[in-house]
């Protein structure tokens, strides 16, 4: 019973694995929802935008420049200072010096000075550089992240388009196969020449080779959308996705400016920097204070001495004399990059507002050439079976026959890669809106 107990445990813990070894996925959505629970990108982009919000929070707890530290000291002083004082003082005679000793040979003192800044024009200047900084990372992030869907869209729909097209190819094969068979029918009884089988045999032969290209093409792919899902390299990914029947969807725009406000906020960013810059000059008011407790003795450390507290409160005011070339270059590096940024902000509206345009005239282009494709592959295939029974009949040379399937072959396999095309296109305007 225990032996059967443990081959049941080893069987499932196999299966287990082997199934945390395959990734299917059955839409662009299944491949986008993997990519943002493993990608690099989305993983970094999360630690990016936690970094910018501690930055800002640490700003914000900057600007009051808290500061209280605890200082402990004990002095032996090994060797006190000798003073003369005049003898008569003490009974002696006049002119006459006596030396004594002043102090205290042990001396502890225990202390602290807590301070803040009541008012840092500066560092109240950089909390608005942070928040700015911070939505320059969300927008950045959202920037990397459409890209990486782009280039996922584009690696799902390489993969679908092979697919199709060897569907296409496969069906073909058996209709070539078909053909070839009536060949050597007609071979058998005299009325097709051998040149015409050998034909139809090499049609066969390079249907196949298209089929060997095409699928080392989709592994190849496979392995690119492995890749930027940050799919380990031990899995096995299948893509698998019907042919739709899309429908134009006239009302599809793209409404994304993200380029724009990446300049935007890099604008606000360096007006923010500019700002706080300019401040560095202006006076800072710090409340300061220091609480104390000092021992004194002639014994030795930590007596029954008495330890007599002292303490006091307090305003400084301060300003610097010496200017910050530093931070006055910086003021003047600030100015210019606004100008540039300008000019950026302007070029960036329009670089959104064409690749908007041009994304919906790329889904437009497509799905016009599938359509049309479509159309095209429908009437070859209709040309093809009219010639092939007129062939039979012994009307259409075998050549003419041949030319006409393949025809009929590459207008399908035309068809199935615009199809793709048109469905990459429409999901880039998606992804266009998604991030923003």
């Amino acid at each position: 019973m225990r032996r059967f107990l443990m081959l049941g445990w080893l069987l499932c813990t196999g299966l287990g694995a082997f199934a945390q070894d395959q990734l299917t996925f059955t839409s662009l959505d299944d491949v986008f929802a993997y990519a943002e629970a493993h990608s690099s990108t989305y993983k970094n982009a999360s630690q990016q935008t936690l970094l910018a919000k501690y930055q800002t929070l640490a700003a914000q707890l900057s600007k009051w420049n808290l500061k209280a530290e605890a200082n402990f000291t004990a002095i032996d002083n090994t060797k006190l200072p000798v003073n003369f004082l005049p003898a008569e003082i003490f009974g002696g005679q006049p002119g006459e010096f006596k030396t004594i000793t002043l102090g205290q040979q042990y001396v502890s003192t225990i202390s602290t000075s807590p301070q803040f800044d009541i008012l840092n024009p500066y560092a109240m200047g950089l909390v608005k550089v942070s928040r700015a900084n911070e939505q320059l990372t969300r927008i950045t992030n959202q920037l990397n992240k459409k890209t990486l869907c782009e280039s996922i869209a584009a690696s799902y729909y390489n993969i679908l388009s092979y697919k199709w097209q060897l569907l296409a190819l496969q069906e073909s094969l058996v209709n070539a196969d078909s053909l070839t068979q009536i060949m050597q029918r007609k071979q058998v009884e005299g009325i097709a020449r051998t040149q015409d089988v050998n034909n139809s045999l090499a049609n066969q032969l390079a249907i196949k080779d298209r089929i060997q290209q095409l699928e080392i093409l989709a592994a190849q792919e496979t392995e690119n959308l492995k890749l930027l899902c940050d799919i380990p390299a031990g899995a096995e990914v299948s893509v698998t996705a019907a042919q739709p029947s899309p429908v134009f969807d006239d009302n599809l725009t793209a409404t994304n400016t993200l380029n724009k406000q990446q300049w935007e906020w890099q604008q606000k960013y360096r007006k923010a920097d500019l700002e706080a810059n300019k401040k560095w000059f202006l006076p800072t008011v710090s409340f300061i204070s220091n609480v104390g407790w000092n021992q004194y003795s002639n014994n030795r450390f930590f007596d029954k001495t008495s330890w007599p507290g002292t303490n006091y409160v307090g305003l400084r005011f301060s300003v610097p004399l010496a200017p910050d070339v530093t931070k006055a270059a910086t003021v003047r590096y600030d100015r210019v990059y606004m100008r540039i940024n300008e000019t950026n902000i302007a070029h960036a509206a329009l670089q959104d507002s064409v690749s908007n345009r041009q994304v919906v005239l790329d889904y437009k282009k497509a799905f016009t050439s599938y359509q049309l494709s479509s159309h095209i592959a429908s009437l070859k295939k209709d040309s093809y079976q009219k010639n092939l029974d007129i062939y039979k009949e012994g009307i259409l040379s075998a050549t003419d026959l041949l030319i006409s399937f393949n025809d009929w072959l590459n207008s399908s396999i035309t068809t199935v890669a615009q199809l793709a095309t048109s469905e990459y296109d429409r999901s880039k305007i998606n992804i266009n809106n998604t991030f923003k």
